[in-house]
């Protein structure tokens, strides 16, 4: 499991790497790994048109800061983060890809599919996430 300053590093990466992207689609490939809402399409209808504004940390979960929602993150054992263009190879451990207007995206590889996703509107994921 990352420790806290491995999360540390990889919030301050994704900061200089995706803030100011616009998110045009989706894609979830391992249903599983969203929590909240329970609909995977709601939560994919919910991040198309947002933009990413920044990146916090509140114990081991990532928060992206959107326009209207904020995406919390928990890389459990081995989830890891990885931007590349938009059609850029998948393997079969990338279970969710944010692409960017911009031609990019975001990969999300689990190989072990302990990580989750959940999906705030702004200000009720402080009072729905544990600080661990």
């Amino acid at each position: 499991m990352p420790e806290l300053p491995e999360v540390e590093t990889v919030k301050e990466t994704l900061n200089q790497l995706v803030t100011g992207k616009m998110i045009k689609q989706v894609q979830v490939r391992w249903p599983n790994i969203i929590k909240r809402p329970n609909s995977v399409e709601t939560f994919k209808e919910m991040l198309r048109g947002q933009a990413i504004h920044r990146l916090s940390r509140r114990g081991k979960f990532l928060l992206f800061h959107l326009d209207d929602d904020v995406l919390v993150s928990h890389l459990r054992m081995e989830g890891k983060y990885r931007l590349a263009a938009d059609d850029a190879p998948i393997d079969k451990h990338t279970h969710v890809i944010f692409q960017f207007t911009d031609g990019t995206a975001l990969f999300y590889r689990d190989v072990r599919k302990f990580g989750t996703m959940h999906l705030f509107k702004k200000g009720e994921e402080r009072l729905n996430l544990p600080l661990n």
